[in-house]
């Protein structure tokens, strides 16, 4: 099996040649994705992603509003990673340092090993000239295949006439100590049209075919420019920071994944060739996506629709499509003879309010949250990004279930106004609070020898050599969180006593190994 890492790699090394840099310079990685992933071993990232109010909430005011600020009376809702962007014609305009200082603040209130998606929003002096969709600008970047290094009398560096390498390098070289994953654009997959969820074999599918630049409207240029992106964005991220993850960004569609993988960044149709000898899995060793479950709910019978609204279903509906793609990484190789992929979600969640025939409520809402931060973990996602901080009041008389997923409800005008927390805020501070300094355990948790109809983990810290454990009842009927189950824990285990924490922060002392279990986790320490 080394036989394709060694003739690959000297087919990189020639191709680096050929393009004006040095093939094994210092500063040029010497592996990729396909020989090399360095495993995570940090916790979990309990995430979030940003947003923008109005002009008087700066970014440290939304960090402080979820990660907490002691000095403010601020509690937060136990953010540790956040998801912000760095555009190009942002920082092109207000200096790639501008951010520096916040991310520094976000450091100091706790959070650090951020998820950050670049590439978008290229400047207009460096958006690429072609339109490959006829009076659409596109969203790439010009000279992307400029060479990416260039010889000269210090060595090897940036060419500089490659914008989108420059843009890439002067970002790691300002936020190298903060960044961990970089996702390379935000769901560059987003399309309007069905062939993106078509079925290989259907009319217009992407698995039997390359997604057009008409059809990917988030960046409207060919899929071999977005590996091109990607392969560059390896080599200058790692080049900088060689423990740094470069992530295809936020995707939604299996099928685009799919034609990353069997196509090159050669413009010629993907081919490989002397210049392009990898295919898009070299290129990225995260796989950053995006999954909203509601849409995975129903199902079609012979007596109509069969709805399943309820936060397992919607766990499950996660697990399935984490699943999926974990599967179609191995079809090429990934955690066969090539590395293991690392994997986030970058974006997901349910609403707290039902809109038409959605799922929809705080508790739903709330559940979901917490159990999938569990699901999570036994499947060895990295970690979970939900949307968004606040419901938008703006957009709630559209109907649109989008607009119902904060951690609050609206936010006053100002910074420092009173605040309204959702259930899933606290639901999502108190799974932080007592899983966020703990790694799962799966031997501890088979140990448990769960019943079918509960659902939960074991989560063990070194610090204090013990367990927390988290259980519930599985739910079950369409539209309801009512579940109930008893749970023993083995005569093995030999507990006297059980300390049940609710999702509230309240707590129950239990004599005895037995406990009642609802629809809702329980975080559970025994004597």
């Amino acid at each position: 099996m080394k036989f394709p890492f060694l003739f690959f790699g000297f087919l990189y090394a020639l191709s680096l040649s050929c393009q004006g840099g040095l093939a094994f310079s210092e500063n040029i990685p010497k592996h990729t994705a396909n020989s090399h992933v360095d495993a995570y071993g940090g916790y979990f990232l309990y995430g979030s992603n940003m947003g923008w109010l109005n002009e008087n909430w700066r970014d440290e005011d939304i960090a402080d509003i979820l990660i907490g600020n002691e000095t403010q009376g601020i509690e937060g809702v136990g953010v540790r990673s956040l998801r912000p962007a760095l555009y190009e014609d942002f920082v092109e305009r207000w200096g790639y340092d501008i951010k520096v200082n916040t991310f520094k603040y976000y450091a100091e209130q706790g959070a650090k090993h951020h998820v950050v998606f670049i590439g978008d929003r290229p400047s207009e002096q460096h958006r690429e000239k072609k339109q490959h969709v006829p009076g659409v600008p596109s969203s790439s970047y010009e000279n992307l295949y400029e060479p990416v290094w260039i010889e000269n009398e210090s060595g090897t560096s940036i060419n500089e006439n490659n914008v989108y390498a420059l843009y890439v390098y002067k970002l790691v070289q300002n936020y190298k100590n903060h960044v961990q994953f970089w996702e390379i654009k935000n769901e560059p997959d987003l399309t309007d049209s069905p062939c993106g969820w078509a079925h290989a074999g259907t009319e217009c599918n992407w698995w039997d075919r390359n997604p057009s630049p008409a059809e990917l409207i988030h960046f409207h240029a060919p899929i071999q420019s977005y590996i091109r992106m990607l392969r560059i964005s390896y080599e200058v991220i790692k080049s900088v920071d060689p423990k740094a993850y470069i992530c295809i960004g936020g995707i939604g569609y299996e099928s685009f994944l799919d034609a990353v993988l069997r196509n090159t960044d050669n413009p010629d149709h993907g081919k490989v060739a002397e210049r392009y000898p990898l295919k898009g899995g070299a290129w990225f060793d995260c796989l950053s996506f995006h999954i909203y479950p509601m849409y995975y709910l129903s199902s079609w019978g012979n007596n109509g629709w069969n709805y399943f609204r309820h936060s397992d279903a919607a766990v499950a509906a996660v697990e399935n499509q984490t699943n999926t793609y974990v599967e179609l990484l191995k079809k090429y190789g990934y955690g066969m003879e090539y590395p293991t992929k690392e994997m986030i979600i970058s974006e997901t969640n349910i609403p707290n309010k039902q809109i038409g025939t959605s799922i929809g409520s705080e508790e739903a809402q709330r559940n979901y949250l917490m159990k999938l931060a569990i699901s999570a973990q036994k499947q060895h996602l990295r970690g979970v990004y939900p949307f968004s901080v606040w419901d938008n009041s703006e957009q709630n008389a559209y109907g649109d279930e989008y607009a119902f997923m904060g951690f609050y409800k609206p936010l006053p005008e100002l910074p420092r106004g009173p605040l309204r927390i959702n259930e899933a805020g606290i639901g999502w501070r108190t799974t932080s609070k007592w899983l966020g300094q703990r790694k799962y355990d799966e031997n501890e948790t088979q140990r448990l020898a769960l019943p079918s109809n509960i659902e939960g983990g074991a989560f063990y810290s070194e610090d204090s050599d013990d367990y927390v454990y988290v259980l519930w009842a599985k739910t079950t009927a369409d539209l309801s969180e009512e579940a109930s189950a008893s749970y023993r824990f083995p005569a093995s285990m030999n507990v006297k006593e059980i300390t049940s924490t609710h999702w509230t922060e309240n707590q129950t002392l239990v004599a005895g190994n037995s406990l009642h279990l609802s629809g809702t986790p329980l975080f559970i320490q025994i004597k």
